[in-house]
């Protein structure tokens, strides 16, 4: 399930060239060259030799298909052989972990249930035609998750699809550690390539994937009044308020950004609203969750821990 990563080899070998393969694109400056390897990019000094690229798409040609822990072992070996250089020791210093997830509904359904998550800030693009992507990201962009439309994607880049996927609905879900330092703070002394095929790196990036996918509010739950308990005024104001932040998410929070922007609240504020919302999402025992993240969340686990 690992797509785009990026290796660092330091201390290259005095006497080692690139394999005849590799092809020159451009010198970068007076020290260093860019190349090309397939999908892949390098960029090489003296000493220092820098890889970035899909892993699924430089062994299999697309990367809607995910890669078993096995497959991930090949084509590091495969990259080993056309380069000329034993990836051992080289430094991990960014990695993308996803799947992609074949649904009953078009993707922009599900990710219109997304709502926010601790720690990330939530950021959608969208055109007049609806959603198209959301993204978490940290303050720093060390930490990323993202989901959107990959036969969309793979359409606008006028990329084949595989036979398996053709005619689906699919939706690609990546947590994204992009810098050295995001690696290290996860994994204790950082990764090299081997242990992107090692088991038990594998298995904490599958709970990374899945413990940053459970943290995101998913909205879309059914509220309904229990008749067997007294209804007042401040329960059914409270309860049709959260139907409303269910059934429409956008709107809720179009309202808050305009209220926001008018200077007509504080950070502090808004944080407690945040807070309110999700106490009141979680203390009331009488919703019902959407059935389409009752999909999604079954799909997810699923394919999260596919390829051990």
């Amino acid at each position: 399930m690992f797509d785009n990563i990026t290796l660092k080899i330091d201390d290259l070998p005095k006497n080692y060239r690139l394999n005849e393969k590799v092809e020159t694109l451009c010198k970068t400056d007076t020290n260093s060259c860019k190349y090309k390897l397939g999908n892949m990019i390098l960029f090489r000094n003296y000493e220092r030799l820098i890889i970035m690229g899909s892993l699924p798409k430089y062994l299999n040609g697309e990367n809607i298909t995910p890669l078993s822990r096995e497959s991930v072992k090949r084509c590091i070996e495969k990259l080993e052989q056309d380069i000329g250089i034993n990836l051992k020791d080289a430094i991990v210093c960014s990695a993308e972990f996803g799947t992609s997830i074949i649904t009953k509904e078009k993707p922009f359904e599900y990710l219109n249930l997304f709502g926010n998550t601790k720690k990330l800030t939530r950021v959608e693009y969208s055109k007049w035609t609806g959603i198209e992507t959301v993204i978490y990201t940290s303050k720093t962009g060390a930490f990323e998750f993202i989901g959107y439309d990959k036969i969309k994607e793979m359409l606008d880049k006028k990329q084949e699809i595989p036979s398996l996927f053709d005619g689906s609905n699919v939706l690609r879900l990546e947590y994204k550690i992009r810098r050295k330092r995001g690696i290290e703070a996860k994994f204790k002394g950082g990764l090299f390539a081997y242990s992107l095929f090692d088991k038990n790196v594998y298995r904490r990036f599958q709970e990374l994937f899945l413990d940053k996918y459970k943290s995101i509010e998913k909205l879309g739950k059914l509220v309904y009044i229990d008749k067997s308990k007294k209804i007042t005024p401040a329960i059914l104001q409270k309860l049709q308020a959260e139907q409303y932040r269910q059934c429409f998410p956008k709107d809720c929070r179009y309202f808050i950004q305009r209220i926001n922007e008018a200077g007509k609240t504080t950070p502090e504020s808004l944080e407690r609203i945040r807070a309110e919302n999700n106490k009141t999402g979680r203390s009331i025992s009488v919703s019902e969750q959407s059935g389409l993240i009752k999909e999604l969340n079954a799909l997810v686990y699923e394919r999260a821990m596919f390829g051990t």
